[in-house]
């Protein structure tokens, strides 16, 4: 199998300039697309994480975007259908972009700064190529190609498949996952992110705790 990791940055990517103005980031999902008349049409889905105000801000701004057809949210879930020029260049980037010939390894990362992180396989390196191609026809395009080689494919994170943590445990986590208290040795202590959080320690440890057995329950196959 070939894999491909690049990462890049566009002027005029609707997901990269609102991630950047809202400062969050997605974990995004490129599903497929539809061409009606003139126009292509693009189907993705992503999870937010951030602060809650931002990632409020972050959905309105998407859902009322002039690009954007069809949108709807549940909690840090979105699913959004947005439109380009079928004919022009990015469009056909885009569509390439999308190809369902693509084995997506993990979500596609976009950060708060607005880069767009990809990691994508393919039994044929020409289709790879292909999407490499297109893509630095898109003006206002920088890219770094950070892997491009034929390995074995270990596994597939896929986001839909984790168990469903409630705000407060995903928070907690979240929070203990940035600041290094899963890292060894840690860098921070329970205490530290509690008065960080603004809750108790022993609250904390309560939410991290239940968010711990759940998916190590799930990863076990225990549920």
């Amino acid at each position: 199998m070939w894999v491909l990791k690049i990462k890049g940055r566009e002027k005029g990517n609707i997901y990269e300039e609102k991630t950047l103005k809202h400062k969050v980031k997605i974990y995004f999902y490129s599903h497929n697309y539809y061409e009606d008349g003139n126009k292509v049409f693009l189907i993705g889905s992503g999870i937010i994480e951030g602060k809650e105000e931002n990632k409020m801000t972050f959905l309105e701004d998407l859902k009322k975007d002039k690009k954007v057809t069809y949108f709807e949210s549940n909690g840090d879930y979105f699913i959004c259908i947005y439109t380009e020029e079928k004919h022009s260049v990015r469009g056909k980037a885009i569509k390439a972009s999308y190809n369902p010939l693509y084995i997506f390894l993990k979500p596609a990362i976009i950060d708060e700064n607005g880069w767009e992180c990809w990691e994508i396989a393919s039994p044929d390196k020409k289709i790879l190529d292909d999407m490499i191609t297109k893509s630095e026809k898109i003006q206002n395009f920088t890219y770094k190609i950070l892997k491009f080689k034929q390995e074995k494919v270990q596994n597939l994170m896929i986001y839909s498949t984790m168990p469903n943590l409630t705000k407060k445990q995903k928070d907690a986590l979240t929070l203990a996952i940035k600041r290094g208290y899963y890292g060894y040795p840690r860098k921070v202590k329970l205490e530290q992110l509690a008065k960080e959080r603004g809750i108790s320690t022993s609250t904390l440890h309560f939410h991290l705790s239940k968010a711990e057995q759940k998916i190590l329950a799930h990863l076990s196959n225990k549920i």
